[in-house]
């Protein structure tokens, strides 16, 4: 059984102690006394642009999004266990809003403990709850009987999972988000890329199976709607799966990098106690200086997903096909998932790509946040395309082809100005406002306030469906 073995020790976390390193390093103070400041001089140089650390910090952030974008592809599936009415129309906006909310609990409270040993534990604890999650998400998500009479079965099957899935991503994000800024730019980049490309992989395979099944027999048939979502569903929640035995197998190359003691050298000091631990939200100094040296950026990136999640998925996964009736291509089936692959390419291209464009590197914050304020015209665009199908008037966005330019472009802003927030906010290469030793509470900062328009975004999701359709909340 030594195959046993040898996968046992590539997923196990290390037990070996994350010590200071003895040479080669030097802690200076600098001109106040209360703020560490380290010698570039004395350190060996980081890796930061290695592909084994680069593909190890893509798998860790797409980790964080695998579990958001295979809740989001299973929308349209899980409305189908209740009746019509208020439920199933606002599903995705509940699921979001609940989603996201402990999201933003969990990242804020994980941001009480900075120790590098605190990192570790912590990292581990949320892949190994998210592996549980996902091991009881599949069964309950996709083999349970659709039209429940009372719903309050499939409602607290879903309350739970979402609850799981959320806690376990939030303490993910924060540990994930704070070693990357530690480890550099690239680093950071390296995750925006992995959140987009996993969005990619797992709507895309969705897509595949939609059209695969949309050529099966009986495809056309009423009664069998809801077998090409199940059968997509399925293996959606298996690459979930999968993708979290990557990210553990990314987390122990990273905390067994022969450079990850200087890594994390800010974090070890203040396990020396040589520096006040972070307390709170921003009960402590240096999380509320850098909050307010970032504010712009934090503002930025917080509106680019109030924007994205008020319309996507909630509104635009409503939108069909203006051609009636639609050929077999873009039956809802098939057009549905087409329409979260079209964005999460945009997304993937916007975050991996544009920002290492010079022209498109923009690190000006005020630039940036007037670039994340231009995107509410999206909220205007996707309203006026086909949201209420059969009501006999024709859209004013009267095209598909249209609808899926404007979902495109959405995926590139979202992707482009989000990346360009983050990394400029952790690095201080690019913001001289922050310096080395505040690179991590800046890091963990763009991502609480990240979260925090995930979570705004689902909240205002009720008052655009309520702009849109009417009253969210009525069963008519």
């Amino acid at each position: 059984m030594a195959w046993l073995d040898s996968i046992r020790n590539a997923v196990s976390p290390s037990a070996e102690p994350i010590n200071a390193p003895d040479e080669g390093y030097e802690v200076i103070r600098g001109e106040e006394g209360d703020e560490l400041v380290h010698s570039t001089e004395a350190l060996r140089p980081i890796p930061t642009t290695s592909k084994g650390v680069h593909v190890a910090f893509w798998t860790l952030g797409a980790g964080i999004l695998l579990s958001w974008s295979a809740l989001i592809c299973s929308f349209p599936l899980m409305s189908l266990f209740f009746q019509e009415g208020s439920t199933r129309t606002n599903l995705a906006s509940y699921l979001g809003t609940l989603y996201c909310f402990g999201n933003f609990v969990c990242l804020g409270l994980a941001r009480n403990n900075h120790s590098a040993t605190s990192l570790n534990n912590r990292q581990w604890f949320s892949l190994s709850l998210l592996m549980t999650a996902c091991v009881f998400a599949l069964p309950a998500i996709c083999f349970i009987p659709f039209n429940f009479n009372d719903p309050f079965v499939p409602a607290f099957q879903l309350f739970i999972i979402t609850v799981s899935l959320s806690v376990a991503t939030g303490i993910l994000q924060s540990t994930v988000f704070a070693l990357a800024s530690l480890w550099g730019s690239n680093s950071v980049l390296a995750v925006m890329s992995g959140q987009g490309g996993v969005a990619v992989l797992v709507s895309g395979f969705q897509l595949v199976v939609s059209i695969l099944a949309a050529f099966g027999p009986g495809s056309r048939d009423e009664g069998s709607v809801g077998d090409p979502s199940r059968s997509a569903t399925v293996g959606v929640w298996l690459l979930v799966f999968a993708g979290t035995l990557g990210c553990m197998v990314a987390h122990r190359y990273l905390f067994r990098h022969p450079d990850c003691h200087l890594v994390l050298a800010p974090l070890l000091a203040r396990e020396d106690g040589t520096e006040t631990q972070a307390k709170g939200f921003f009960g402590d100094q240096t999380s509320r200086s850098v909050f307010q040296k970032n504010i712009r950026l934090e503002v930025a990136v917080a509106l680019v997903f109030i924007i994205t999640l008020a319309v996507f998925p909630p509104v635009t996964s409503t939108i069909t096909s203006v051609r009636s009736p639609p050929p077999m291509l873009l039956q809802a089936s098939v057009f549905i998932p087409l329409h979260f692959f079209i964005f999460n390419v945009g997304d993937y291209i916007g975050r991996t790509y544009l920002p290492v464009i010079p022209r498109l590197m923009i690190t000006d914050p005020s630039k940036i946040l007037w670039l994340s304020m231009s995107r509410v015209v999206y909220l205007a665009l996707f309203a006026w395309c086909n949201v209420s199908p059969g009501n006999g008037r024709a859209p004013l966005i009267n095209s598909d082809m249209a609808f899926f330019a404007i979902l495109l472009s959405c995926g590139l802003t979202n992707g482009w100005i989000s990346s360009l927030s983050m990394i400029v906010a952790s690095s201080p290469a690019l913001n001289p406002r922050i310096t080395d030793a505040e690179k991590d509470v800046a890091g963990n900062l763009a991502a609480f306030s990240l979260v925090g328009g995930l979570l705004g975004g689902s909240l205002l999701s009720f008052v655009v469906n309520w702009a849109i359709r009417g009253d969210p909340f009525s069963s008519g």
